[in-house]
C-alpha cells in the first residue's frame, strides 16, 4: 500500500546514487522540481556534467559509500549493481530517510508517479510499481480531461481572495464556492474570468442563471 502525497521540494536536499542515463533523469525531474541535488558516481551522462557545471547539483565522483546518506531527505539508487542499490535502500530505510530504488518496488520506501502539471494543477498517477509504464498511459487519458483546469484554478485562486476579503459567514463562503465550481463546469478554458471585486464574479456567477 502507499499513501499518495505531495511534499513540498523547494531546497530539499535530496541524493542520487548512479550517473547514467536512469539517474540523468532523476536529475531532470528533481532539478524541475526546485531540489538541492547531491550526485555520487565515478561517471556521469554528459546532461549530468553540464549540470554540474552550471552549478545546479554537486558531483561526488567516486563509488557510494556507507554513511553517504546522512543529512539527506530523499534518496535515490540508480545504479547499475544490485548489491549497491541494496545498500543504499538498507542505510537509508535505517535511518528513516525515504528512499526510492529505481524499478525495484521492494527496495523502496516512496516511489515516483507519472505527473502532468498545467499551472497549479498537479496529477500524478501510481500503479505502486506493479506496472510502471501503465502510469502513463493513464496519466495522459486523465490528463486530456483535466486540460485547461489550470486556469481555471489560477482563476479560484482570484475568486476565493475576492469572498475571504467581502464575506465574514462560513455557509455563505461554501454556497459562493459551490456555485463557482459548477458555474465553471459549463465553460471553457478561453471564458476564464480575470474579476477582482467580488460584484465582478457575482455577475459572472449570475451571467450562467437560467431566466
Amino acid at each position: 500500500m502507499y499513501l499518495p502525497l505531495f511534499v513540498k521540494t523547494d531546497h530539499l536536499p535530496c541524493l542520487i546514487i548512479g550517473g547514467g542515463k536512469v539517474a540523468a533523469h532523476k536529475v531532470e525531474t528533481l532539478l524541475a522540481a526546485g531540489c538541492t541535488l547531491t550526485l555520487i558516481a565515478p561517471e556521469i551522462e554528459d546532461s549530468v556534467r553540464e549540470a554540474a557545471g552550471r552549478g545546479l547539483l554537486r558531483w561526488l565522483a567516486r563509488v557510494y559509500r556507507h554513511g553517504d546518506c546522512t543529512g539527506f531527505q530523499l534518496v535515490i539508487a540508480a545504479t547499475a549493481c544490485d548489491e549497491t542499490n541494496r545498500a543504499v535502500s538498507s542505510e537509508a530505510q535505517q535511518k528513516g530517510i525515504p528512499v526510492n530504488v529505481v524499478d525495484v518496488p521492494e527496495l523502496c520506501t516512496v516511489i515516483f508517479g507519472a505527473s502532468w502539471n498545467e499551472g497549479p494543477v498537479t496529477i500524478s498517477v501510481s500503479t505502486g510499481g506493479v506496472a510502471p509504464f501503465m502510469a502513463a498511459a493513464v496519466r495522459d487519458r486523465v490528463a486530456e480531461a483535466a486540460c485547461g483546469a489550470g486556469a481555471w484554478v489560477e482563476a479560484a485562486g482570484r475568486f476565493r481572495a475576492s469572498v475571504r476579503r467581502a464575506v465574514v459567514d462560513p455557509g455563505e463562503k461554501e454556497r459562493l464556492y459551490r456555485r463557482f465550481v459548477a458555474r465553471t463546469q459549463e465553460q471553457s478554458a478561453v471564458a476564464v474570468p480575470q474579476g477582482k471585486d467580488l460584484a465582478d464574479w457575482l455577475a459572472f456567477l449570475n451571467s450562467g442563471d437560467k431566466p
